[in-house]
């Protein structure tokens, strides 16, 4: 192989690389081995170090022949592996490292490294050394291991040794524990043998049995239980399989009827045979009697007249009853998961509902009246109320909704109210609606230039007519009068029906002049009216009262004063015929003394100056029966002197003040009840009058209630009697009236029964319980066999609808023995008794 540029640079190569390595392995030589001619040629450097520690590599370059080569080199050649030798040679004895490379031209030459025998001693020896000295460290740090180990170990034992006896000393305070919670478990536990013996028992346990411990300890269960499903349950326990009985127990020693849940479970022994057993009980009776009650208010739900539905706190349908099915159409599966407002209508506001969740969010009831829509599309009406349900933290967990279907009971109320405000033959405002209106005119009036006018309408020959053709056609007349007065109105006016044949009119933003036109424009349209009834042809007049109200007109009752007294002024002229009120009118004198009545009358209320007299009332059919007397007014004038109703009540009721003094009769008469309530029960029940204006007043009808109740008196106890005319000209008032006070316990009599031809048609209409008998018919009935005639038939009509009847005027002692032959069932008047103080009445009751 020729040596060339790339053989030099090799040999440089590999110089350099064995000379870095024998920096870091202590090599005492470096070379480089090549064949050629079979002969092993080499290249050495030298690797004596100069005097700053490097090698001197100034003479390397050259090939010599390695002539006592070891034969072992020439097979290295054939071999491209690294070898390890260890060889003797001219130069002495090596441990050399042969590596083979292959050379740029793809010749192949070993680069080889030797280490001196001397010197691996050395470094052998440096090695033992080192080896022993680290032995000699690691055994040290064997026996410092094993000591802190030997240390650690001790200390692992003492501290096993205390957990040891901590251990046990939780042992025996947790054994004290389980027999406390045994003991003292708020459930009953007992411990029993295989035999069925009671062999350990806790308190919990002896108080639902109702034993003590020296009782129970030894009580064979098996042989002395009677209850077969207690007895059955342990002794499946006793064969090992667990075992529960939920029933009514009752203690075999104590005979205490308790509802019992017992869990049986059989105790095994080391060797795995049933040992006996442990029962742990509980007293289920007041949650028994809880669900039972929860079953009854299931049923109550489920059978409620009222729509209930339970939604979730988003309002989401959980439960609905049938009865929310039956008001909504909707069945339970069409509602359950709908929002509960899936069935509102449109007519109902956003605002509503919005204070309806505003509410119940709160935690708060929420109640009011909604229309709501049926599955068919129908509208109703409903009373909703709806309720919070809270858990124990007050967290609102359902809401409660109930409804009730209301939309008749509104038909009806707004029935009711229009009748109140009505009157029901002609379809116009009543007095009480047309007094409030003119309270409003008046006000309006006042501290302003506005001026009204007032007109108060009486017809002539209306009884006439009434009398002659029956109450039928009385009624038609006034219809079309009504309609007749009407249609000459403008559409701000307001016609009202007073009672009876009066009529008024308020003519709004008017002058007086203006309304006296119109006031003649009526009067002369029903001058020209003629009425028909079948073949008969009637005429028919009106007087009108007319009176202005303005800033000067002083109150509502002066007016009315005012337009009244025209009214009759007109009349005394010879009826059919207009007149204007005017302060200053001679005609009007003759009336001045009523309008002073009526001062008089307002001074006496409110000075007090009235007095309780009462007349008695006699039981001609029952001589057993208990009295009976009517309480009646009086009024004293200023010097104390009394004053005959006959003088004042007509007044009274003519100008609206007879309602006040109803308020008075009945707030004394209560008082002395209240006060003699010792005495109360020798009476069968005490009569007090009424007028038809009180009958339409529903504040006194709810002060009548209060007062009562306030007064501890039993309602059964008081009669109310109210004039036929009156009630029929109320009618619808006056059936509200007494059915309301009926239902509270009180009685109801109808006065002056008869004096109108039409009082049995309207009878049947008024729940009353007895019928006073017009003493007009009564007087003369020892004369008159019409009279006589008319009584005995009023008094069979009365029976026959179960009223008691009451002969009114019953003077002398043959019309008492007369009205009793009749059959009558009780009799007044001066015969029978005078009316006197009231406390007379007791007195003579207590006497007699």
């Amino acid at each position: 192989m020729s040596y060339n540029n790339n053989s030099a640079q090799l040999n440089l190569s590999n110089r350099d690389a064995l000379t870095r390595y024998a920096e870091n392995a202590n090599i005492s030589n470096l070379y480089t081995l090549i064949i050629r001619n079979n002969q092993i040629l080499f290249t050495s450097s030298s690797t004596t170090p100069i005097n700053n520690g490097d090698f001197d590599n100034s003479n390397t370059d050259f090939l010599t022949v390695y002539d006592d080569t070891d034969r072992n080199l020439y097979a290295m050649f054939s071999d491209p592996q690294p070898h390890l030798l260890e060889y003797q040679d001219k130069w002495g004895r090596f441990r050399s490292i042969f590596i083979p490379l292959y050379a740029a031209d793809g010749s192949l030459y070993i680069a080889a490294a030797d280490i001196t025998i001397d010197s691996v001693a050395v470094q052998l020896n440096q090695n033992f050394n080192k080896t022993m000295l680290i032995s000699a460290i690691f055994m040290l740090t064997v026996f410092l291991l094993f000591l802190m180990q030997t240390i650690s170990y001790r200390q692992q034992v003492k501290k096993l040794r205390y957990k040891i006896a901590l251990r046990s000393n939780e042992l025996v305070q947790s054994e004290a524990k389980l027999n406390s919670i045994f003991e003292h478990s708020p459930v009953g536990i007992f411990h029993y043998n295989k035999q069925g013996i009671l062999l350990k028992t806790n308190r919990h346990f002896e108080n639902i049995i109702g034993a003590n411990k020296n009782g129970l300890i030894g009580f064979n269960m098996l042989k002395k239980v009677q209850n077969t499903g207690l007895s059955n349950a342990i002794k499946s326990s006793l064969k090992g399989q667990m075992s529960t009985y939920e029933g009514e127990y009752i203690s075999v020693s104590h005979r205490k009827k308790s509802y019992l849940e017992v869990d049986l479970v059989p105790l095994y022994s080391s060797s795995g045979e049933i040992d006996g057993g442990v029962g742990v009980c509980d007293d289920i009776t007041i949650q028994q009697q809880n669900t039972a009650n929860l079953k009854k208010l299931s049923r109550v739900v489920e059978c409620s007249l009222d729509g209930i539905m339970i939604t979730d706190t988003k309002g989401i349908i959980e439960y609905v009853n049938p009865q929310f099915t039956q008001i909504t159409g909707y069945s339970a599966p069409e509602s359950i998961g709908n929002k509960a407002n899936f069935f509102r209508s449109n007519t109902t506001s956003n605002n509503t509902y919005n204070k309806l969740w505003s509410r119940i969010s709160k935690g708060e009831e929420w109640a009011g009246e909604v229309q709501n829509k049926r599955q068919n599309g129908e509208l109703y009406w409903a009373k909703v109320t709806i309720i919070p349900m809270t858990n124990g933290s007050d967290e609102i967990t359902h809401f409660i909704g109930i409804q009730v279907d209301i939309t008749k009971s509104r038909i009806i109320s707004k029935q009711i109210t229009y009748q109140a405000k009505h009157d029901m033959l002609t379809g116009l405002i009543n007095r009480y609606e047309f007094e409030h209106q003119l309270s409003d005119a008046v006000c309006s009036a006042q501290g302003s230039r506005l001026t009204h006018v007032l007109c108060f309408l009486d017809l002539d020959q209306f009884k006439i007519i009434n009398d002659t053709c029956g109450h039928a056609a009385g009624d038609e007349l006034l219809r079309q009068i009504a309609g007749l007065i009407g249609d000459n109105l403008k559409p701000n006016d307001t016609l009202a029906r007073l009672g009876g044949d009066e009529f008024a009119i308020l003519i709004r933003n008017s002058q007086l002049t203006e309304a006296v036109v119109i006031a003649n424009e009526i009067l002369e349209k029903v001058k020209k009216f003629q009425f028909i009834w079948k073949k008969s042809c009637f005429s028919v007049g009106v007087s009108i009262g007319v009176a202005e109200i303005c800033n000067t007109s002083g109150n509502t009752s002066e007016v009315l004063i005012h337009a009244d007294l025209a009214c009759y002024a007109a009349k005394d002229l010879g009826r059919n015929r207009v007149h204007t009120y005017h302060d200053n009118d001679e005609l009007l004198a003759t009336r001045d003394g009523e309008f002073r009545w009526v001062n008089e009358i307002k001074e006496a209320l409110h000075e007090d100056r009235f007095e309780l007299y009462a007349q008695p009332i006699v039981a001609l059919q029952e001589p057993g029966h208990k009295p009976v007397f009517e309480v009646l007014l009086r009024m004293l004038d200023k010097n104390g002197e009394l004053i005959a109703p006959g003088v004042f009540l007509p007044i009274a009721e003519r100008y609206n003040l007879s309602q006040p003094i109803d308020r008075w009769v009945v707030d004394r008469t209560l008082l002395w009840m209240k006060t003699h309530s010792q005495q109360l029960n020798i009476f069968d029940h005490i009569s007090i009058n009424l007028s038809g204006a009180s009958l339409g007043d529903d504040d006194l009808l709810q002060h009548i209630m209060t007062n009562i109740t306030q007064a501890k008196v039993p309602p059964q106890q008081i009669m109310f009697e109210i004039t036929e005319t009156a009630a029929i000209s109320n009618l619808a008032s006056a059936t509200v009236f007494i059915n309301t006070l009926s239902a509270f316990g009180c009685q109801f009599a109808l006065d002056d029964f008869g004096s109108g031809l039409s009082s049995f048609a309207y009878l049947k209409n008024l729940p009353v319980n007895i019928l006073k008998i017009d003493g007009i018919f009564i007087k003369d009935i020892l004369t008159n066999p019409i009279d006589a005639a008319m009584v005995k038939s009023i008094n069979e009509i009365g029976h026959l609808m179960e009223l008691k009847t009451i002969a009114e005027f019953v003077e002398n002692d043959a019309i008492k023995q007369k009205v009793e032959a009749i059959g009558i069932d009780f009799a007044q008047g001066y015969g029978i008794g005078k009316p006197q103080p009231i406390d007379n009445m007791l007195k003579l009751t207590l006497a007699s």
